[in-house]
């Protein structure tokens, strides 16, 4: 049986390679401050060949298979998602991004199945209106 902070890290390689896959290049994972915790920081490829500067901060969610009715999404709740939002703007923020730059929330929900360690992923992307 794997520990939730295992497993977790796990699911955070998993869905680095997922983006990466995607064209995603990884800016930054775990962002941590005293407020909280960013999984993933990434963006695009060549998204700026095609105008493409929206930033994406990724929250990764993983859980055993054994945990049926699996929906990442709702694992995310509307606290969270506000915390996430003021988390993106502080690392934009400190990192002097030219305002207003443009961002989203995702979320990627792995299932790990405990028999044969494979994942199955689900990728949400802009899980918050008006961002």
């Amino acid at each position: 049986m794997m520990d939730t902070k295992k497993r977790g890290d796990e699911g955070e390689t998993i869905a680095c390679g997922y983006l990466v896959k995607k064209g995603f290049k990884i800016l930054v994972r775990n962002y941590r401050i005293s407020f909280g915790e960013i999984d993933i920081i990434a963006k695009k490829r060549w998204g700026f060949l095609f105008g493409d500067k929206t930033i994406h901060f990724v929250e990764v969610k993983t859980l055993a298979d054994q945990q049926n009715n699996f929906n990442p999404e709702e694992h995310v709740d509307a606290k969270k998602k506000n915390k996430l939002r003021q988390m993106a703007e502080i690392w934009l923020e400190k990192k002097r991004f030219k305002q207003p730059q443009p961002y989203q929330i995702d979320i990627i929900g792995i299932s790990i199945d405990q028999n044969t360690n494979k994942a199955r992923i689900s990728y949400f992307e802009n899980i918050i209106e008006g961002v």
